[in-house]
Protein backbone atom coordinates (compact mmCIF):
# COMPACT_ATOMS: atom_id res chain seq x y z
CA UNK A 1 0.00 0.00 0.00
CA UNK A 2 1.28 3.10 -1.21
CA UNK A 3 1.96 5.68 2.11
CA UNK A 4 2.12 9.37 2.55
CA UNK A 5 4.77 10.84 1.26
CA UNK A 6 7.34 13.23 4.26
CA UNK A 7 5.81 16.24 3.92
CA UNK A 8 1.89 14.92 3.96
CA UNK A 9 2.68 12.74 6.63
CA UNK A 10 3.86 16.29 8.14
CA UNK A 11 0.53 17.69 7.41
CA UNK A 12 -1.43 15.01 8.66
CA UNK A 13 0.36 14.77 12.13
CA UNK A 14 0.06 18.82 12.33
CA UNK A 15 -3.98 18.69 11.35
CA UNK A 16 -5.53 19.76 14.64
CA UNK A 17 -8.86 17.15 13.89
CA UNK A 18 -6.36 14.38 13.74
CA UNK A 19 -4.25 15.56 16.44
CA UNK A 20 -7.04 15.75 18.63
CA UNK A 21 -8.03 12.06 17.87
CA UNK A 22 -4.88 11.02 18.35
CA UNK A 23 -5.07 12.40 21.82
CA UNK A 24 -8.87 11.19 22.50
CA UNK A 25 -7.27 7.27 21.24
CA UNK A 26 -4.09 7.54 23.88
CA UNK A 27 -7.06 8.79 26.57
CA UNK A 28 -9.12 5.84 26.08
CA UNK A 29 -6.23 3.25 25.54
CA UNK A 30 -4.65 4.62 28.92
CA UNK A 31 -7.61 4.27 31.07
CA UNK A 32 -7.36 0.45 29.93
CA UNK A 33 -3.53 0.52 30.92
CA UNK A 34 -4.26 1.57 34.45
CA UNK A 35 -6.02 -1.05 35.11
CA UNK A 36 -3.96 -3.70 33.28
CA UNK A 37 -2.46 -6.87 35.62
CA UNK A 38 0.88 -5.05 37.27
CA UNK A 39 2.13 -8.20 35.67
CA UNK A 40 1.99 -7.42 32.44
CA UNK A 41 5.33 -6.90 30.75
CA UNK A 42 6.22 -3.31 30.82
CA UNK A 43 3.50 -2.40 33.20
CA UNK A 44 5.82 0.52 34.88
CA UNK A 45 6.46 2.11 31.91
CA UNK A 46 3.16 1.72 30.48
CA UNK A 47 1.66 3.10 33.11
CA UNK A 48 3.80 5.93 33.10
CA UNK A 49 2.84 6.66 29.73
CA UNK A 50 -0.67 6.27 30.71
CA UNK A 51 -0.29 9.02 33.35
CA UNK A 52 1.32 11.20 31.38
CA UNK A 53 -1.45 11.04 28.19
CA UNK A 54 -4.23 11.92 31.26
CA UNK A 55 -2.33 14.75 32.33
CA UNK A 56 -0.51 16.81 29.41
CA UNK A 57 1.33 19.94 29.66
CA UNK A 58 -1.04 21.20 26.90
CA UNK A 59 -3.54 20.10 24.80
CA UNK A 60 -3.17 22.99 21.86
CA UNK A 61 0.22 20.67 20.58
CA UNK A 62 0.62 18.09 18.89
CA UNK A 63 0.78 15.43 20.87
CA UNK A 64 1.47 11.92 19.69
CA UNK A 65 0.26 12.43 16.49
CA UNK A 66 3.24 12.53 14.74
CA UNK A 67 3.95 8.62 15.97
CA UNK A 68 0.55 7.91 14.71
CA UNK A 69 0.38 9.70 11.42
CA UNK A 70 3.99 7.94 10.66
CA UNK A 71 2.11 4.33 11.13
CA UNK A 72 2.63 2.85 7.93
CA UNK A 73 -1.32 1.56 8.12
CA UNK A 74 -2.52 5.43 9.00
CA UNK A 75 -0.18 6.82 6.15
CA UNK A 76 -1.68 4.45 3.57
CA UNK A 77 -5.18 4.91 4.93
CA UNK A 78 -4.80 8.67 4.68
CA UNK A 79 -2.95 8.19 0.85
CA UNK A 80 -5.97 6.31 -0.80
CA UNK A 81 -8.19 8.92 -0.30
CA UNK A 82 -8.76 12.20 -2.15
CA UNK A 83 -6.10 14.85 -1.36
CA UNK A 84 -8.02 16.90 -0.04
CA UNK A 85 -9.83 14.29 2.45
CA UNK A 86 -7.05 14.59 4.69
CA UNK A 87 -7.33 13.30 7.89
CA UNK A 88 -11.19 12.19 7.84
CA UNK A 89 -9.56 9.37 5.26
CA UNK A 90 -8.54 7.72 8.66
CA UNK A 91 -11.20 5.89 10.59
CA UNK A 92 -11.18 5.93 14.53
CA UNK A 93 -10.39 2.36 14.69
CA UNK A 94 -7.36 2.53 12.35
CA UNK A 95 -5.98 5.26 15.17
CA UNK A 96 -6.81 3.09 17.55
CA UNK A 97 -4.85 0.25 16.33
CA UNK A 98 -2.29 2.52 15.88
CA UNK A 99 -1.98 3.41 19.36
CA UNK A 100 -2.32 -0.48 20.58
CA UNK A 101 0.84 -0.80 18.10
CA UNK A 102 2.65 1.95 19.53
CA UNK A 103 1.92 2.00 23.02
CA UNK A 104 5.09 -0.19 24.14
CA UNK A 105 7.25 1.94 21.84
CA UNK A 106 6.25 4.79 23.03
CA UNK A 107 6.13 4.15 26.51
CA UNK A 108 9.91 3.07 26.12
CA UNK A 109 9.08 -0.55 27.04
CA UNK A 110 12.13 -3.27 25.62
CA UNK A 111 11.61 -5.17 22.70
CA UNK A 112 12.21 -7.96 24.48
CA UNK A 113 9.42 -7.67 26.64
CA UNK A 114 6.78 -6.22 24.60
CA UNK A 115 3.42 -8.18 24.02
CA UNK A 116 1.54 -7.13 21.34
CA UNK A 117 -1.73 -7.92 22.10
CA UNK A 118 -1.39 -6.07 25.72
CA UNK A 119 -4.20 -3.37 24.95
Amino acid sequence: MPELNLLDEHALMRDPNFAARVRTAFCRLARDVLVEDAATPGNPLRVSLARQVLNPGSWDTPGLAPVIATDPQVSAAAAAGPPEAGQSSVTDTQILDAVRRAWNVTAGVPANLQVPSAI
